[in-house]
């Protein structure tokens, strides 16, 4: 499927699961959920996404738009009736460090959802899908190339911006901005 794409340096098929510090060598991992002995998957979701970018493969829409929603830690969701085209993008979107989702996952949930007001500025809102998926301060820093007191800034700034008391609700508001941010990149 990537033999034309200069892009994509090397792929990798595992026959199991392997250890998460096995996995910093690689860009992107595509997760393939395709039955329910594969959800159990989902809980190492959040530890793999520290180490690297992940796009989960769901052999159906509504899956996929529930782990959306439920934000389980992806940066990409798509579908198994994907066409090679739109898997290749989904996959170098997610390498370049942005999100995707499927054209069918994401009409599927735009109705739904709501945005997170007041508008926030792109940092703050890149900043709000990192914390989403559980990263610290100054991994989100790494993430972003930037100091781990200007994450603090923008933090400040998110909370301000959002009258925000409390973590629980920051990581509310995180998990929708990351959601709206998904929805924006796939209208574009």
């Amino acid at each position: 499927m990537f033999a034309s794409t200069s892009e994509i340096r090397s792929i990798r098929c595992f026959s199991e699961m392997p250890a998460v510090d096995e996995l910093s060598g690689y860009d992107v991992l595509v997760l393939g959920l395709h039955s329910r002995r594969d959800l159990g998957l989902l809980r190492l979701a959040h530890d793999l996404a520290v180490v690297c970018r992940l796009v989960l493969l769901c052999t159906s829409v509504t899956t996929a738009a529930a782990l959306a929603l439920l934000d389980a830690g992806a940066d990409g969701y798509l579908t198994t009736d994907a066409d090679a085209k739109a898997f290749r993008e989904a996959v170098l979107r997610v390498a370049r460090g942005h999100t995707y989702l499927h054209r069918p996952v994401a009409d599927l949930i735009r109705g739904n959802s709501r945005p997170v007001t007041p508008k926030l500025a792109p940092r703050e809102a890149e900043l709000l899908g990192y914390l989403a998926i559980g990263l610290t301060h100054a991994q989100a820093a790494r993430r972003m190339g930037v100091a781990v007191g200007t994450v603090e800034t923008y933090v400040r700034r998110i909370r301000a911006k959002c009258a925000i008391s409390g973590p629980m609700r920051l990581a509310r508001v995180a998990r929708e901005a990351r959601l709206q941010l998904m929805l924006g990149c796939q209208s574009s």
